[in-house]
């Protein structure tokens, strides 16, 4: 409302200072004209006298002197000593210069009848004619008076009005405002509150408030979204890591419980090593998941030549595979190349590959494939169930066919996060058996 009012007042001093400049050069016009109107008048009076006489010129005069009414012009015709020939003025005004230029002279009242204008302030020009008679046209200024009275009246009117106006559409704006800006105000309450899934209503104009609101809106899904898989990751921390950390300290006060020799010292501690290795791995996973998320990644994307990864990745798991007893196939077009961040891309592959490797059988068949708008990792293990497809994609999930395989749950989430990152789809499909993930880049989801 401050502002509007600030406005208000700005454009109100505008406004004066044009309505002034405006009434200034409309008094200036009517001045002009009339002493315009005088000259002229004047030029045509002389050019009688000169050529009609000094008799048509009297006539002329007492013609104009007889109109009824005609009480704003005002003629003396005297001879050289200032008697009077003809004309409605009484006297001749003193200090009045016989220049033919038109200047403003007070006319006191003995001067004029008193039927028509007061005194006042006339505009008058005078001329000694050839004979040294004078020659005096005075004109009221009541009419311009008027005229500049009734401009001034307008321009208040106009001025007074364009005011009432503006402060009627400021208002008008900045309760608009204010009410789109309390929406605002009170959904920060409320998420501050912690109620996260309040949203900044959005209107039909679309216009810059409704695009604020939209990415105002954005960001709070966004937030809200983090904030549940934070509560979801600490869920299952806390549930999923229970066990091992069990495990761990009750192996260890079993150890603790009698004296033993060497080997099972060495057992024991072989055991932890590898439990512990197991949880830092998760820990490592969910810290890559988070910064995946939180885009920390970001500053150091460029073009990634994806062939060049894939292949070298192909070959690392190719003898893993083959160690395994299995067979890994590779076939990678040449020039793919995407832009994304080296290190997460090989991660998102590596956990694909190391997903078919580890479930699928002895003699088994996985695949490596990738076009220009599509990657793919095949294997024929025992696949998962298409009602899973999207389950298996949320943190620490593991299937019933998985419980056995050593794991954290945390592979394919990493996957999805990366490809959320990178603007890429993930699709899962039935190998029968097996599971074929396929990543498809920007163009092929189209």
């Amino acid at each position: 409302m401050r502002i509007a009012l600030r406005y208000a007042c700005l454009y109100a001093v505008l406004m004066i200072i044009g309505s002034s400049i405006l009434y200034w050069a409309s008094s200036r016009y009517v001045d002009e004209q009339i002493s315009a109107g005088l000259q002229q008048r004047l030029v045509e009076l002389l050019r009688i006298d000169h050529e009609q006489g000094r008799q048509k010129l009297i006539d002329t005069l007492r013609d104009q002197q007889s109109i009824a009414g005609d009480f704003h012009r005002r003629f003396l015709l005297s001879t050289a000593d200032g008697k009077k020939i003809a004309g409605n003025l009484n006297g001749w005004p003193p200090d009045l210069k016989m220049d033919g230029r038109v200047i403003n002279v007070w006319i006191a009242d003995q001067l004029i009848s008193k039927q028509g204008d007061p005194d006042g302030y006339w505009p008058m020009i005078a001329q000694t004619l050839a004979d040294g008679s004078r020659l005096l046209l005075a004109q009221s200024l009541v009419q311009s008076e008027e005229l500049q009275e009734v401009i001034l009246y307008t321009i208040l009117l106009i001025l007074i009005g364009s005011i009432i106006l503006v402060l009627t559409m400021g208002w008008f704006i900045g309760r608009s405002m204010l009410t789109r800006i309390d929406h605002v105000i009170h959904t920060a309450k409320a998420i501050i509150s912690g109620d996260f899934s309040q949203h900044i209503p959005v209107s039909h104009r679309h216009d810059e408030f409704d695009e604020l609101a939209e990415q105002l809106n954005y960001m709070l899904n966004r937030i809200e979204q983090l904030l549940t898989g934070m509560r979801q990751v600490t869920d299952n921390v806390a549930h999923d890591l229970r066990r091992p950390l069990s495990r761990l300290r009750n192996r260890l006060e079993i150890t603790l419980l009698e004296k033993r020799d060497i080997a099972e010292y060495q057992q024991v501690l072989t055991e932890t090593i590898a439990d512990t290795e197991e949880l830092i791995r998760t820990f490592n996973a969910l810290l890559e998941i988070a910064q995946a998320e939180a885009g920390s990644f970001r500053g150091e994307w460029s073009k990634v030549d994806i062939s060049t990864l894939l292949y070298e990745l192909g070959k690392l798991y190719q003898q893993l595979a083959e160690s395994q007893g299995q067979k890994l196939t590779i076939e990678v077009q040449h020039g793919i190349q995407v832009k994304g961040n080296r290190h997460l891309l090989a991660q998102a592959i590596s956990n694909l590959l190391d997903n078919a490797i580890k479930y699928s059988p002895v003699n088994g068949k996985i695949s490596l494939l990738a076009e220009a708008e599509m990657i793919q990792v095949t294997d024929n293990g025992p696949g998962i169930p298409s009602a899973e497809y999207n389950r298996v994609m949320d943190r620490f999930v593991r299937l019933d066919n998985a419980r056995s395989t050593p794991g954290n749950g945390l592979g394919l989430s990493l996957v999805k996060v990366v490809g959320d990152l990178h603007d890429i789809t993930i699709r899962l499909k039935n190998n029968q058996p097996g599971l074929i993930v396929q990543l498809l880049l920007r163009s092929k989801r189209q």
